[in-house]
């Protein structure tokens, strides 16, 4: 290993009524997951352009419908994920315990900063992901919070597992909670500017108009 920060995607195969439920009830499944393959596509593309980050792709599903899945839309002629990102299966019985045994696994790899993202901000600025790993060489916790609540972009020098224990996920609380565990345990944290996630069709439409 050369790379001491490592980059994990979060993400599902894309297929038919597994993805983008919210986003579903408004424009159909159909439509729901070809906007989630091509958000997948975009993030992808993205980050494959950073430097000096080993990045990784954490999947949750069947993993024998990996590459047929992701290869049939790949805007660059290749066959599911680029070279460089490694797919591993995602691990844990809810998110918070998948997020957390995603990160305990790549601090064990020997990396010494850390951060999760998933593809439901497609056009986050590269600029943001970058900033995260400077930001960690001076702080233990960077996060980039979303508009709805939530956060985009989670940062750690080492894992601690009570940020992702408990945690009351997919509701508008989820930052707040973080930031209150990092504050009560002593945790130095640094807010990255606030960023949207496309769960729903205005979002959807705020993305496609840009």
């Amino acid at each position: 290993m050369v790379n001491k920060s490592a980059l994990g995607i979060f993400f599902r195969i894309p297929i038919y009524g597994k993805v983008k439920k919210r986003l579903a009830a408004e424009i159909g499944e159909e439509a729901a997951l070809n906007a989630y393959k091509s958000m997948l596509n975009v993030t992808i593309d993205n980050v494959s352009r950073l430097q000096d980050t080993d990045i990784f792709g954490f999947y949750e599903g069947e993993k024998t419908s990996l590459n047929i899945t992701l290869s049939s839309f790949r805007k660059d002629g290749q066959k599911g994920f680029p070279e460089k990102i490694y797919l591993i299966t995602q691990k844990g019985k809810n998110l918070g315990g998948r997020m957390f045994n995603a990160m305990k696994w790549l601090f064990e790899k020997g990396y010494e900063r850390v951060s999760l993202i998933g593809v439901d901000s497609p056009d986050l600025p590269l600029s943001f992901i970058v900033d995260a790993f400077k930001r960690l060489e001076f702080y233990e916790l960077v996060i980039g919070p979303s508009e709805d609540g939530g956060y985009y972009l989670i940062g750690l020098t080492k894992p601690i597992k009570n940020l992702f224990t408990n945690i009351h996920w997919g509701i508008s609380n989820v930052l707040n909670e973080t930031i209150s565990r990092a504050e009560y345990s002593r945790i130095s944290y640094f807010l990255l500017p606030r960023w949207y996630d496309i769960d729903n069709l205005n979002n959807l439409l705020r993305w496609k108009r840009k």
